[in-house]
């Protein structure tokens, strides 16, 4: 098992799309803490310039991050069907279940260092934004929260980008259906319908790292220990379904 996860950790470490998802995800992270950040007004409402928790918002940010994680668990296990690299894979490890195991261990490890160097790049830009905005930085636990929410949502969607590919074969398919799902489908459920999209996966990510305010004006999201749990719950139970699926797989 441990070389199996070295291999997966080798692999992710040297192809070149993995460099690629990784200047995207800070990309991505720098450019939604500047949309949260400078985008604030003067007044009432969540996240004007005078709201203390300003910067624990922009901090926020970085769980943007978890689509681009979302794609590298899927390309990870669909691109080994893509290329025919299954076969030889399990012939070397019949042992399917390890190398789904192995999969996700090192997609997870993957995820936690994308969602680390993302925090360490939006905690300075959004005290720096905050500051020329004219707010003010206020520091405190909250920030720590959120920062470690944002690396459990990114490292659980890591997890289950790895089922998705494992379910859904064609890698086309199971990203662009993982984006619509995630950018339209429930960017409409969760503003107008809080109740029901605090249990997406959405509603719970902007639980954890505590962008309830900006993400719905209609409603409460869940805790942000029962997001956890939930979102956990989906990573568990994808995975589980996505591990079963392959064991029953035909491989050609």
């Amino acid at each position: 098992m441990n070389a199996l996860i070295r291999a997966e950790l080798l692999k992710l470490r040297t192809i070149r799309s993995t460099s690629w998802l990784l200047v995207t995800c800070l990309v991505l992270v720098g450019l939604d803490c500047l949309a949260i950040v400078a985008t604030a007004g003067r007044g009432e409402g969540p996240g004007h310039i005078d709201d203390p928790h300003l910067f624990a918002l922009g901090v926020g940010g970085a769980a943007i991050g978890e689509i681009v994680v979302l794609v590298l668990g899927i390309m990870s296990i669909t691109q080994e069907s893509r290329f025919r690299t299954d076969t030889a894979s399990c012939l070397v490890t019949p042992r399917r279940g390890a190398i789904v195991v192995a999969k996700l261990v090192g997609v997870a490890v993957c995820g936690a260092v994308f969602a680390v160097l993302s925090v360490v790049v939006v905690i300075p830009l959004s005290a720096l934004l905050v500051v020329l905005k004219g707010g003010t930085v206020v520091w405190g636990p909250e920030i720590g929260e959120v920062a470690l929410g944002a690396v459990l949502v990114m490292v659980l969607y890591a997890l289950i980008g790895v089922a998705v590919g494992a379910l859904v074969h064609n890698q086309i398919a199971a990203i662009a259906g993982s984006l619509a799902w995630l950018l339209v489908v429930e960017q409409i459920i969760l503003p107008l319908y809080p109740a029901i999209g605090r249990w997406t996966l959405g509603g719970a990510s902007a639980a954890l790292v505590q962008l309830g305010s900006v993400t719905t004006t209609r409603g409460s999201l869940l805790p942000v220990w029962g997001a956890a749990a939930l979102l956990a719950a989906y990573a568990a139970a994808v995975a589980w379904v996505a591990t079963r699926s392959t064991l029953t797989r035909d491989i050609t």
